[in-house]
């Protein structure tokens, strides 16, 4: 299979791309590292090395200089295998409150919320190595993280390296994107 290529936010792509709407986000875009099959009249859609790819949609989340917003927070809390009260136990708030960021019932998450909550996403299982050393580089970035929000979405292009069997940023390592 050719390197994936992955857009979120923006308009979509033209060509042929899976509108992958699965990860329950609205704005995800696979370029390629999808197979298209028809079974018995029904189309079926196989996506290669599936955990990478939610690894790389979650660090491109948690990486961008933008309030999160409710899907975008249950998509994190999702993949890291969190309740709603576990999570709001980790932040010192509320299960209920964690419901409501996540049905977008509140304007933001408030920003000592949204960094932990990345933070937390950046020290699970499911975002390493590469959150281990976006850890580390994080202590220098919190302040542009801080001080930024672009509201304007921005395509992120992602790829499929077939060897390491792993999803990245198409046009750069991950960091943030301000």
């Amino acid at each position: 299979m050719s390197k994936l290529q992955f857009i979120m936010g923006g308009k979509a792509p033209d060509g042929d791309t899976l509108h992958y709407t699965a990860c329950g986000l609205d704005d995800v875009y696979l370029v390629n590292g999808f197979k298209r099959e028809i079974v018995d009249g029904e189309e079926y859609v196989s996506i290669e090395n599936l955990d990478g790819l939610w690894k790389a949609i979650g660090l491109r989340l948690v990486c961008t200089c933008k309030v999160l917003a409710a899907k975008e927070i249950k998509f994190l809390r999702d993949h890291m295998g969190l309740t709603q009260a576990e999570l709001g136990a980790k932040l010192r708030v509320s299960d209920q409150t964690v419901a409501r960021w996540e049905k977008g019932e509140t304007e933001n998450v408030p920003g000592p919320a949204d960094l932990m909550l990345r933070v937390f996403f950046l020290a699970s299982g499911c975002a390493q190595p590469e959150g281990h050393k976006i850890l580390e580089k994080l202590m220098e970035l919190f302040e542009k993280l801080v001080t930024c929000d672009d509201s304007k979405p921005k395509p992120a292009i992602f790829k499929h390296v077939q060897g390491a069997r792993r999803w990245r940023e198409a046009d750069r390592e991950l960091q943030l994107a301000c």
